[in-house]
């Protein structure tokens, strides 16, 4: 474990045993982290969102401070992040084709938008309805969906995932695999 992810979990625990400097050391401590978690969310795609790495980091910097949850790990604590960008980041993305009027997202099959470890933000995908499809995901099976959240939005490696699930890479593997076959069979459905 790195110095930093010791450094994040003693300071959860020193936040969970009552101790509030410990707390404001703790969003100082992983500010930087959801920086870059946020870069690697947006990519270099500044031509078509107005969303700057700063600003999505901030937000969720902001709903991370008013979170009620006793994070038990540093990967808990990314991965209680990840849902937190997620939502920064459809939240974005409402408000922004709220104001557009005509021109749906065109379709980008999941695979393409997969191969990378990390996928980013892109303006050729309809992430609203990646957003619903792993909202329903969701209510169907939980786990399967917090693999994909924590793919898409963590920047976490599958290590890391397998760890903050409690099992190993060969399942987060093939939950993934599942998973991604779910959401591309649910967005070729809504495709026009």
């Amino acid at each position: 474990m790195s110095e930093a992810a010791v450094q994040v979990t003693a300071l959860l625990s020193r936040w969970r045993e009552g101790d509030k400097a410990a707390r404001e050391s703790l969003l100082e401590a992983v500010y930087p982290a959801l920086r870059a978690m946020a870069q690697k969310q947006l990519g270099g795609d500044s031509e078509h969102f107005t969303l700057r790495p700063t600003e999505l980091a901030h937000e969720a910097f902001l709903k991370l401070s008013d979170q009620r949850v006793w994070w038990e790990n540093r990967e808990h604590f990314y991965a209680v992040a990840a849902t937190l960008v997620r939502r920064v980041v459809v939240d974005y993305l409402r408000k922004r084709n709220s104001l557009k009027r005509g021109g749906a997202t065109p379709f980008v099959a999941l695979d393409e938008l997969t191969d990378a470890e990390h996928p980013v933000l892109d303006e050729s995908v309809d992430w609203l309805l990646v957003d619903s499809a792993l909202t329903d995901l969701e209510a169907d099976d939980a786990p399967l969906a917090q693999v994909v959240e924590l793919k898409f939005f963590s920047g976490l490696k599958t290590e890391e995932i397998a760890k903050v699930m409690g099992s190993s890479t060969a399942t987060v593997g093939r939950q993934w695999r599942f998973a991604k076959a779910y959401l591309a069979k649910r967005l070729q459905a809504a495709a026009p």
